[in-house]
């Protein structure tokens, strides 16, 4: 991402209604398949300003590595010292290092996705788990996608067979963000008549509609849990890497 994204997430990432919605998706998902245990090693592909990084402290010791400089400034002036300067396309561990992977918002970022999931598989323990989170809906690719260096959005079945063919077995594949997406989309509209200069999606709204935001990302929970939404702006997924 630009310098001035990491700014700004470093600011909003702790009240912005898509935020909040991710991590009570995510971990509701991780409590689930994963449970909460001291001894497990994880490991937070693109850990970004390091926000993540403590909360998965709960599931056990957290690394995080990310490829910017900048992402990992903001992790130590956070206090998050566990972090180290690394692309996700060759992690430097051995095999088998981590029983649990997380990328909140990464695989988009790489051009050989394929290839990272594969390494993803390298460092994870037989059965260990992994966790992504990722923009879905191709037609959804926009000035915001462009801002934050997406190559891509992902169709259901693209990221499926992603992970099915590098060695994952998927256990849970939902859309997320589905509730908010007309609201989205009618605020991407009303944007092309202000100044280009913004960018509303890393901006935090006014506090009544950033709660009802939240709360409305909040309803999906049970939805995702039972991967009952249709489509939706985002995509989770947990895979399990099969018993050796």
């Amino acid at each position: 991402m630009e310098t001035v994204a990491y700014h700004a997430l470093a600011e909003i990432e702790e009240v912005l209604w898509w935020y909040r919605g991710r991590r009570k998706i995510c971990f509701d998902l991780l409590d689930r398949y994963v449970g909460q245990g001291s001894s497990n090693n994880i490991l937070d592909v693109g850990c970004g300003t390091g926000y993540n990084v403590k909360l998965l402290e709960q599931y056990g010791t957290v690394r995080g590595i990310d490829a910017s400089p900048e992402a990992l400034a903001f992790c130590h002036a956070r206090g998050v010292h566990n972090v180290s300067l690394h692309g996700a396309g060759e992690l430097p561990f051995t095999d088998h290092a981590f029983h649990l992977l997380t990328a909140f918002d990464v695989i988009e970022h790489i051009d050989d996705d394929r290839g990272a999931l594969g390494e993803f598989s390298r460092v994870v323990k037989p059965g260990g788990w992994l966790l992504i989170y990722t923009p879905a809906l191709p037609w959804l690719y926009n000035r915001h996608d462009r801002i934050v260096h997406h190559k891509r959005r992902y169709r259901f079945s693209e990221l499926e067979e992603k992970l099915s063919s590098t060695g994952w077995k998927v256990r849970h594949l939902a859309y997320v963000n589905a509730l908010v997406l007309p609201l989205v989309l009618l605020a991407r509209f009303l944007s092309n008549f202000g100044p280009r200069e913004r960018h509303q999606e890393m901006e935090v709204p006014h506090r009544v509609i950033n709660s009802f935001l939240t709360k409305l990302c909040a309803c999906e929970q049970p939805l995702v849990r039972h991967a009952l939404l249709p489509l939706g702006m985002s995509l989770v997924a947990i895979a399990q890497k099969p018993e050796e």
